[in-house]
This record gives C-alpha cells, sequence and structure tokens, in this order.
C-alpha cells in the first residue's frame, strides 16, 4: 500500500489494489480523480434510463426495451470503468456537460471504476436474463436492484460499489463513514 504525506505530517494509505491489480488499473487512462458532481449527474441519468426500462417491463414484459437498454447500459458502464467520464461514455459526456458549470469536487478514480464494473455486471446480467426469456420476476428483481443503487448514488450521494472497493482494499482516502 503507498503512502502520502499531506501538508499537514499526517500519513495516509492511499487508494490502490494489490498486487498486478493495482498496475492494471493504476494504468487506465484518465484522471487519478474523477468529479463527484458530474458522476452523481451520470447516475441519475442511469437512473432515468432504468426507470424507464422497469416502468416498460412491468407494462409490456415481452417489450425487448430492457434488452436494449441493458446493452446500452453493459457498454456504457465498461466504457466509463475503462476509461473514464469522457470521451467514450455517452452518459458520462452528458453529465461532464451538465456539471460543467459547477464546482468540481474530487474523488479517487479506482473506486468509481470498481463501482462501474458492477453496474456493467448487472447490465450483463440483465442482458442474459432478457436473452434467455427468464422469468419476469428475476429481470424485474435485478433492475430494482440496479435502480436502487443508482438512486442512492445520484439522490444520496452513496456509492455502494465504492463502499464494497472501500472494505475490500483497505482504502483508507476513499472511506465513506
Amino acid at each position: 500500500m503507498k503512502t502520502m504525506t499531506p501538508h499537514h505530517g499526517v500519513t495516509e494509505k492511499v487508494c490502490s489494489l494489490p498486487g498486478a491489480g493495482r498496475a492494471l488499473l493504476e494504468k487506465l487512462p484518465g484522471k487519478k480523480t474523477f468529479n463527484v458532481t458530474a458522476i452523481r449527474t451520470r447516475a441519475g441519468i442511469v437512473n432515468v434510463l432504468l426507470g424507464v426500462a422497469l416502468a416498460s417491463h412491468l407494462v409490456q414484459p415481452e417489450s425487448s426495451a430492457v434488452l436494449y437498454l441493458s446493452v446500452f447500459l453493459l457498454l456504457d458502464m465498461l466504457v466509463a470503468a475503462s476509461s473514464g467520464l469522457r470521451p467514450l461514455s455517452p452518459t458520462g459526456i452528458i453529465a461532464s456537460l451538465l456539471a460543467s458549470r459547477m464546482k468540481f469536487v474530487p474523488t479517487p478514480h479506482l473506486p468509481k471504476r470498481f463501482a462501474w464494473s458492477m453496474g456493467a455486471t448487472l447490465a450483463l446480467i440483465l442482458v442474459i436474463l432478457s436473452l434467455t426469456g427468464s422469468a419476469d420476476t428475476w429481470v424485474s428483481l435485478v433492475l430494482v436492484i440496479f435502480f436502487a443503487l443508482a438512486w442512492l448514488d445520484a439522490v444520496m450521494g452513496f456509492c455502494m460499489g465504492c463502499w464494497i472497493y472501500s472494505r475490500l482494499f483497505d482504502c483508507q482516502s476513499c472511506r465513506l463513514d
């Protein structure tokens, strides 16, 4: 674990992964911090998209809306996890533009990349459930979980993926409590 010494002479652990995982994730393109305002705006956009998918699924379960939206979110989450909010993530670009006039509030990049990987996993589960014609209950359950996690990040400012990351990798600089 790397350490850093802030201006006050206090040493704290810096957010990083152990071993080979760290080398891979820390070499990803983009800045080492992201703008929390843009991230929460992006979570709001994702939340609206998931709300539309959930409503569509509840009204017309045989519709392909969940499949199309899930594929879009899977690609968007993978792009954001690998390259950050810009230049390739459509929701990241829109969120960055919407948040461009607001104050930049930095947050470590690794927990966010981890959280977006979790989002990609949920989107992949939705794609698989949609393609296999699984029970509507399972699709609804995954949509509700995904919706709730995006809502927590957008509205409450609590990123479950970041919280899990901080516990798994003992990230002192990204602790949420």
